[in-house]
């Protein structure tokens, strides 16, 4: 089977204004065929998984991709999600502290009520020292560089059980 949507339902209410957002995915072998997913991309909205963590589907209403029903297993990765505004000037080298701890991020444009921000979905490896990045993030906030949120703690230190819930 080829890769795939995954979709989690958001709550539109929420600062984000989404009701759903699809992440990519690749099945998992030797699970039932079609419904057990490695998640191959960080979100940028839906909290409780990461990149990497194996999820349990089922079939969308539209038939188009699959539904997000649970987490099977963490992969050990964690997910923040960083808000940045057009004014940051920092924000090249705070990135380059996290760029050397480890961390990656996708990111994208995105129209809110305070303006226009850059939305980076930050994806922290399995490898890396949380801590220290959970410092920089801290001081980026501190500074007024960026807002930030946790998507997904999934190391080891810091893991709690997915609930699966928005």
């Amino acid at each position: 089977m080829p890769k795939l949507r995954v979709y989690f339902r958001l709550d539109p209410t929420d600062w984000h204004g989404r009701s759903n957002e699809g992440l990519w995915a690749e099945p998992i072998e030797n699970a039932t065929p079609g419904t057990v997913f490695r998640l191959l991309n960080s979100p940028f909205f839906a909290r409780g998984v990461s990149y990497l963590d194996i999820v349990q589907t089922a079939p969308r209403e539209s038939g188009v991709g699959r539904e997000f029903t649970g987490v099977v297993d963490c992969g050990g990765h964690s997910t923040y999600m960083i808000l940045v505004p057009p004014e940051s000037k920092q924000f090249p080298d705070l990135w380059e502290e996290l760029r050397r701890l480890g961390c990656s991020y996708e990111s994208m444009t995105i129209n809110l009520s305070v303006g226009v921000r850059t939305l980076h979905s930050v994806d922290v490896p399995d490898v890396a020292d949380i801590h220290a990045v959970y410092n920089v993030l801290k001081k980026g906030e501190a500074n007024d560089s960026w807002m930030f949120q946790e998507g997904h703690a999934g190391h080891d230190a810091v893991r709690r059980p997915a609930t699966g819930k928005q």
